[in-house]
């Protein structure tokens, strides 16, 4: 639980290219921009902007082209009609899932235009109540995706990605958010990167504080705390609106790329002269479970790895209003499982195989049962966790279960899974990438804790 690395590097070695944000703002003490937000920077374009926005693609999903594959296929295993399975069974109906659901819950009939609607009645709580739910509906479409951010979803510095989260891009802009809130006719898409997304819904629809959180000079939220709470929650609720918009906007940009009628990046992602390119961005993307979910989701704010200089640091943790944070790493574990498996007949299970390592393959399978077994048992949150670990003796029960993943601690649970996800990176640098023939991506060389 060193002290050495700062937390901006933190995000420098989890994710090479790091999206600028509020670039030549001055900062305050917790990070936000202390000049006006309504200047926030623009991503680059999207890689097909006539083919994004809601309603604009169609989530009919095309057959699974694996068995007319392996049909041509002259042996029992083919990469390249794996690769067709993760597309065609897996990251294709993610987007198409995603962009339903984006689309659902951005749509001024939804849930959470139904609960802005309510605001100041007697709807009003259970109106909230059903946009929560909702939203953790959205999250975890978003999630699932955050384990395979190949070709458009990566493309521009990973500009649509972040769009749907860019936890991987730097910290939540609270300040940020709130001039989004307390501005009229935004241009949500003008706005930063870190202003955006599932997290900046987390903060507006679970934080009940409804005082803004930027400096004095900021001058766009100057007269914020001088409404009325109804206005304040109607403004915060307009803001969501828009932002659950342009999340809309960006799965269906993802989604329409991947598809024939649109940009068709499956026919690119599938070209035969392809395959090797293919196969190291899809495990590139993969290593997600190291940068996102080990480091980012439970070892920065455990304080666990060295990019945590304090001996916790809560404000990593990744929907601390919600608390939602644990769900994510479900999640996370959970799509991580299917594409390892792909389907009955193929995967990077049936790769191992193929290539004489079944007890490889039989070790991670087994080690992401007992990740998850573990995780879903776990009835506190990542917040209350981080908390808990107050004293340097505390530090220590933490590094003993993560350091010993076979014994579940009693008082620290999280730091035992973290442990169990380590041994699954640990083998997925070691075994899996020597066995697949791919190499590991930049940053992820050697560990950091």
């Amino acid at each position: 639980m060193g002290a050495e690395a700062s937390v901006a590097s933190f995000f420098n070695r989890l994710l090479g290219t790091v999206q600028a944000t509020l670039d030549g703002d001055s900062r305050d003490s917790e990070g936000d921009a202390v000049s006006d937000p309504d200047l926030g920077a623009e991503e680059p374009s999207d890689p097909d902007p006539g083919t994004g926005g809601s309603g604009s693609v169609s989530s009919d999903l095309p057959e699974s082209g694996y068995s007319a594959c392996m049909e041509s296929a002259s042996a029992a295993y083919d990469t390249r009609c794996m690769l067709t399975a993760l597309a065609d069974e897996i990251v294709i109906p993610n987007y198409a899932q995603l962009t339903d659901i984006a689309r659902t819950f951005a749509d001024a009939s939804g849930p959470l235009g139904s609960y802005c609607s309510a605001i100041s009645t007697a709807e009003e709580s259970a109106a909230l109540a059903d946009a929560k739910t909702a939203w953790k509906g959205l999250v975890a479409a978003v999630q699932r995706t955050e384990m395979h951010a190949i070709g458009p979803a990566s493309d521009n510095a990973f500009s649509l990605q972040y769009r749907l989260n860019s936890y991987m891009s730097g910290a939540l802009s609270t300040c940020g958010v709130d001039s989004i809130a307390a501005s009229s006719d935004v241009e949500i898409t003008a706005r930063a990167l870190n202003t955006r997304g599932i997290r900046a819904l987390d903060y507006l629809l679970f934080n009940s504080n409804l005082k803004h959180t930027c400096a004095p000079q900021v001058t766009s939220t100057s007269g914020w705390n001088d409404l009325s709470e109804s206005e304040r929650k109607s403004k915060r609720c307009d803001a969501a609106m828009l932002i659950a918009s342009d999340i809309s906007d960006a799965a269906s940009s993802i989604h329409a790329a991947w598809r024939a009628e649109g940009g068709d990046y499956r026919a690119s992602f599938l070209q035969e002269s392809n395959t090797f390119q293919s196969l190291q961005a899809t495990t590139d993307a993969m290593f997600y479970l190291e940068k996102g979910t080990k480091d980012g989701k439970l070892g920065t704010p455990l304080g666990i790895i060295a990019a945590c200089p304090d001996l916790t640091c809560p404000g990593f943790v990744e929907a601390p209003y919600s608390e939602h944070s644990l769900q994510n790493v479900i999640t996370n574990l959970e799509i991580w499982s299917e594409m390892f498996s792909s389907n009955n007949e193929t995967g990077f299970d049936a790769h191992i195989e193929n290539e004489g390592w079944p007890e490889v393959s039989e070790a991670f399978k087994a080690d992401l049962e007992d990740a998850l077994e573990l995780a879903t048992s776990i009835d506190t949150s990542i917040v209350s966790q981080v908390n808990a670990i107050a004293s340097q003796s505390d530090e220590t029960e933490c590094t003993n279960a993560y350091s010993n993943p076979d014994t579940t601690s009693d008082s620290f649970p999280m730091c035992t899974l973290y442990g169990m996800v380590k041994r699954i990176v640990d083998s997925l640098k070691i075994d899996f990438v020597t066995i697949v023939n791919v190499d590991v991506p930049g940053g992820s060389q050697s560990d950091n804790d």
